[in-house]
Formats: C-alpha cells, structure tokens, sequence
C-alpha cells in the first residue's frame, strides 16, 4: 500500500514537473483577446541614465507587451557601426542588449529599433525607436530632420560623416541608416559636416551605385549648434506619364480645374512646377514675372513642387554617380491642394529660399 502511494505521488511529480517545464520553455504572450494593432513602446532602461557606460556592459529595454523574437534579427542596430556586432538577450517584454567591447569614448553612439521591430500582433513600429548611449558623461544633440517627396516603396537614408566624394560613397559604409516611411530624423549627431543621400529598397549587398539614390542638392550638410537642419529628398517615378495642357484641351466635353500663382525668393530660371497625384502629373514653366498658370487639371487632390531645372529637360533630376552634379533644388508647397472643376485656385506670394 505504502509502495503503491509512493509510485502515484511519483507520477503526480513527474506530470506537475512536465507542466511547469513546458510552461517555461518559451516566454510567450497569452493568447485569446481582441488583436492589438498598436506598436509596442518603450517603458524604461535598466541603467536609467545611459552615461558613463563601460564597454560590454548590459542594457535592459522593458517594453508595454511582448515582442516577437523573430522581428529582433533584422531590427536592432548600433550607430556608429563598429566591427563587434551587438548582441541581445530575449526575455518577453524585456530585450537585454550587450554593448560591444570596441566603443569609442569621445563618440555618442545611438541602439535603433527600426520598423521591422514588432510585437506578439505583428504590430510594427510606425517610427523608429532611438536610444542614445555614451561611454563619456555627454550626448551629442546635433539633429538632421526631413521627408521623402516623390514616388518610393521603402525608403532608407543614409548618412557619413564628413565629406564623400561620391567615388568613395560606393566604398565607405554609412556611419547611420534609417530605414524610414516618408518622414526621418538623425538624432544625437556630433556638430560637424555630414553626406547624406537616400535609397529606394535598399540592399546593403549590392554596390550603392547600384541602388536607386537620390542625393541632395547641397554636396554636404552641416550640423551647428542650436539649429535644427532639415533636408528634403525626391524619388522620380518613371510610370507616371506626363500629361501635357496640348493633349488635354481636346478633351472638351470635360471640366476641369485651374491653378494659377506666384512665386517670391531667392531662385534661378527656369524653374518648373508639378503638380502631381498619384494618377495625374501636370507641368509649367515660371515666367520671367515670377508668375504661373495650370489649366485643364483633372480634379482632385495634389502636391505642388517647384524645381530649379538646370538641364531644361522638364524632369527634376536628383543627381547621378557619373556626373558632379547633386540633386536640383525643390521646394513643396506646404498645404495639399484640393482642386474642383470648374474652380480656379490662386497662390499667392509663395515664397522660397
């Protein structure tokens, strides 16, 4: 009797000891709920002040919810790149990073979480998450900020620092990336000069020069103290065809909108404004008087772009490796256009610098 108690208590043991072992075996979140759609967010860091900090030392980030590990491999980064790779530890709500053994003292360094990093939902972050580190007892505060205008599907920017002839671009590896929506920032930069150019579907594996780049219409970009420097950039969509005022205006049984203007600042002729949707895409030259007139637009929603074209070939080049030249200046109207047929909308004094 006593015998036979012991093997049942044993076999109880056994079946509460595979419970608690399967239960351990994964950190997962409960399952069962509405699906949450909302990205994670970053609740605290264990240190809680991320100066002074030693090479190879741990860093805890605590999140809101659980994150799935498979979004942490191509997810978590460290600007400036060093040889050492970081390394990270997952713990459900809870990633712990290990710093690399091969920092630079003098350097802020930044931990990016970009959108490939996700929770249990699959909700992905819709910014990046940037986390500044530094083994000194300051942090940078230098700041680039801007958007991406044009047509694109999955835009990065890229950045070094100083000044790259465009040759040594296809060489040199960023010092940062952002992989981006349409809207990026560079925080945490060292006041200095810095080559920044953007890339549609970037693959790190193929040659820059082989990417889709767009450059910027100044060869540089210089961080000062106290002032927020902000870079726009264009990617041209090819698919698109031009419609020209000649061809509509035989398409008289239908109404359409106009816009007319002006334009004040500092700019060189030609200059050349587009109107564009996802759809339509509508050209004019400036006149000398500064003024400006587009008939026949299908109505609709748009943005307005005007562009220093240097080449007069009516297209808003945005720079080539084979050639000096960066990309030519543009400047975006502020407001979205609405545009109703049979309307006339004016602009009025739109000013650019």
């Amino acid at each position: 009797m006593h015998q036979m108690f012991l093997n049942q208590l044993n076999k109880k043991n056994l079946f509460l000891f595979s419970l608690f072992f399967i239960s351990c075996a994964s950190v997962k979140a409960p399952q069962g709920g509405l699906v949450d759609s909302t990205p994670p967010k970053l609740q605290s860091t264990n240190p809680e002040i991320l100066t002074n900090l030693n090479e190879g030392q741990k860093i805890t980030l605590s999140f809101n919810e659980y994150i799935k590990e498979e979004s942490l491999k191509n997810s978590i980064e460290l600007f400036p790149g060093v040889d050492e790779k970081i390394s990270y530890e997952y713990l459900g709500k809870d990633i712990i990073i290990t710093l690399p053994s091969n920092l630079d003292k003098d350097k802020t360094y930044v931990i990016s979480l970009n959108s490939n990093f996700s929770d249990e939902q699959n909700a992905k972050l819709k910014e990046n998450i940037v986390i500044p580190i530094s083994l000194s007892n300051t942090i940078n505060n230098g700041l680039i900020k801007g958007q991406i205008f044009g047509s694109f599907k999955r835009p990065s920017i890229l950045l070094w620092k100083g000044v790259i002839e465009k040759e040594d671009l296809i060489q040199d590896e960023p010092d940062y990336v952002i992989l981006s929506s349409n809207k990026f920032n560079f925080d945490y930069l060292s006041f200095d000069k810095y080559t920044v150019v953007a890339v549609d579907l970037y693959n790190p594996r193929l040659p820059l020069d082989e990417n889709m780049v767009s450059f910027h219409s100044e060869k540089f970009i210089d961080v000062k103290e106290d002032d927020i420097t902000k870079i726009n950039f264009y990617f041209n969509n090819q698919n698109i065809e031009d419609e020209s005022d000649s061809l509509i205006e035989e398409e008289t049984t239908q109404n359409f909108a106009s816009l007319v203007g002006s334009l004040n600042g500092n700019y060189i002729l030609p200059v050349v404004l587009k109107l564009k949707n996802e759809t339509n895409e509508f050209k004019t030259e400036l006149s000398l008087d500064g003024t400006f007139s587009i008939k026949n637009i299908i109505g609709g929603n748009y943005q307005l772009i005007a562009f220093q074209d240097r080449n007069n070939n009516k297209i808003l080049d945005t720079g080539f490796f084979n050639s000096e030249n960066t990309s030519e200046k543009f400047y975006v109207y502020s407001d979205s256009l609405s545009l109703r047929e049979n309307w006339e909308l004016e602009i009025e004094n739109w000013r650019i610098n």
